[in-house]
């Protein structure tokens, strides 16, 4: 069986050098360099990252502008309106400054878009009844930075609107009192890649500053520690990188998952079964979807309920309906992988383009994009997914893979749109039924011609000896967490070890014990493609780690990719 693996390149120097400065194995300083680490100040901030090492909010163009509004927005009881997104990074946006304002007795209420009525980011619809209530402020979460003539309309309501966004900036900017956007040109943030939720947090640390400075909080001000679980949760379901600022935030929030004082997180950590150690896996993927399951099916109201509340029960009651919602996302998700892979299967000519695009009148087009991700998966192609509505007009979700630039290939198709939008590796558009046909053919046409090339590959940190795999090196690899987009978790390819013994269970998952030297270690392979049996001897990539059982602790190891 052959692999596809790439193993990043040895730099001694600096790997002794960090080695010896830091007082870790040769093995760890090399995945710091893999990880982009360039010397010794960088490689103990990686390790050992604070809250102190964050950089001032007051960076970020228009924080200062923002604060002001905010301020008088407090003193003359304006009605505050949080408008936040209703994804994961949007529904913890809302729930955190909406909690915050509350703690400053401000008058705020929130409002999240119905996703499938409303689609995303600001409609003037939805201003309008803001205003009708009496909102004269609005602050949007993870949205807004396009909304040029719906924060022009808002102004002719009496509406000001303070925009918090990370997304790319078009080069018409809306006229809103502060934009605040670290991907905005001229601001001097440091962290680029921050979330909308590490947006909002920013703007809560420097409101706080100015507060305290004009002696507002007479009897003890807010913990800011106590929302950096919304901001972890935001960051890692986002899929941020999760370097630098990302690193710290979620760093320092999963810390506060543990032992959560937040009622909903606690209430979500039970409906999900987390019972031991948070991890960034756990954000990714067993809360974040919960979250997500909301806006897809329906509103993200009970998501943001679950976060403000301040009742146990109440929580409990709306983690279970998320819970439900996420089931019903689940079944439904899988409806719709059984059909596309049917109409897949039953058209030779599909199965042989140089992409994916399927519509169906079948189909949630909220849950389409989850789908498109899995047909990547299997199939290894850039795909596109388009439910079709009564009226004839599709919603289409696509995903790309690594290396090919999915939007580069549709606005060569543009022109059969009624909108689109995205990035290089996931995008959506609008287009009429009678159009679709003609969308495969250009679509397939311009990944052809393109001359981006996909090839999957593993990447691999280093080689290491089973035998040299010892507790303290698997404690040193703990100090890398959180792990994620940015900062996986360490590949380590062993050759030549004996396969002792190997069970197949659940018909995906492989357990089985191998040997080098007088070490023996248990192995698991989780869902592999197709079952199959090792032979006696196989090179393997794998990733060490604790397996917590019955009291015990042993090493493990979890194998990404086998080969012989």
């Amino acid at each position: 069986m052959k692999n596809n693996w790439t193993i990043e390149k040895e730099n001694p120097k600096l790997r002794d050098k960090l080695a010896k400065s830091l007082q870790i194995s040769p093995i760890t300083a090399q995945i710091l360099v893999n990880r982009g680490i360039e010397n010794e100040t960088e490689a103990n901030l990686f390790l050992n990252c604070t809250l102190f090492d964050l950089p001032s909010p007051y960076l970020m163009k228009g924080m200062d502008r923002a604060v002001e509004r905010i301020k008088k927005a407090l003193e003359n009881n304006e009605r505050i309106a949080i408008y936040g997104d209703y994804d994961v990074d949007g529904v913890t946006s809302t729930a955190l400054l909406y909690s915050f304002l509350k703690v400053l007795k401000a008058n705020v209420t929130y409002y999240n878009p119905d996703r499938l009525k409303e689609g995303y980011g600001i409609n003037i619809d939805a201003v309008k009844k803001l205003a009708e209530q009496g909102v004269s402020l609005i602050i949007s979460g993870d949205c807004g930075i396009t909304a040029v003539k719906e924060i022009e309309q808002a102004k002719e309501l009496g509406v000001e609107f303070i925009v918090t966004d990370h997304h790319k900036p078009p080069q018409e900017l809306p006229r809103a009192v502060s934009i605040l956007n670290p991907k905005l040109s001229e601001c001097k943030y440091p962290g680029k890649e921050i979330v909308g939720v590490g947006v909002i947090f920013n703007l809560v640390i420097a409101l706080r500053r100015a507060l305290r400075d004009e002696g507002f909080f007479k009897n003890g001000e807010p913990n800011l520690g106590d929302y950096l679980d919304l901001v972890a949760l935001g960051t890692v379901a986002d899929c941020a990188p999760l370097l630098d600022v990302n690193r710290i935030l979620v760093k320092e929030g999963i810390k506060r998952m543990q032992s959560p004082k937040r009622l909903g997180v606690q209430a979500l950590k039970e409906a999900s079964s987390i019972k031991g150690e948070v991890t960034s896996y756990d954000l990714g993927f067993k809360l974040g979807p919960r979250i997500n399951a909301s806006g897809r099916m329906s509103t993200a109201e009970n998501a943001v309920a679950l976060f403000i509340s301040e009742n146990l029960e109440e929580a409990r009651e709306l983690a279970r309906e998320l819970n439900e919602k996420n089931s019903n996302r689940q079944s439904t998700e899988a409806e719709i992988i059984k059909e596309a892979i049917s109409l897949l299967e039953s058209n030779p000519a599909l199965i042989g383009a140089n992409s994916i695009v399927l519509a169906s009148r079948n189909w949630h087009p909220g849950i389409i994009g989850i789908v498109a991700s899995r047909i990547v998966e299997r199939y290894e192609k850039p795909t596109m997914l388009i439910a079709i509505s009564e009226d004839g007009v599709g919603k289409g979700s696509g995903r790309s893979l690594e290396g090919i630039n999915i939007y580069a290939a549709l606005s060569e198709c543009r022109e059969l749109f009624l909108q689109f939008g995205g990035h290089e590796q996931a995008a959506g558009l609008s287009i009429r039924e009678e159009n679709v046909e003609k969308f495969r053919e250009m679509f397939d046409k311009a990944l052809e011609n393109s001359e981006e090339q996909y090839e999957k590959k593993l990447k691999v940190d280093c080689s290491i000896e089973l035998d040299s795999l010892t507790d303290s090196l698997i404690s040193e690899f703990e100090l890398l967490q959180p792990f994620g987009i940015g900062n996986p978790e360490p590949a380590l390819l062993s050759r030549t070890v004996e396969v002792v013994s190997q069970r197949i269970f659940k018909d995906k998952h492989l357990g089985f014990k191998v040997k080098k030297g007088t070490k023996l270690f248990d192995a698991i392979w989780f869902n592999m493609k197709e079952p199959f049996t090792l032979p006696d001897k196989v090179d393997m990539v794998f990733t060490p780690e604790f397996n917590k059982w019955n009291g015990k602790k042993e090493i493990r190891l979890r194998v990404k990719d086998v080969s012989w």
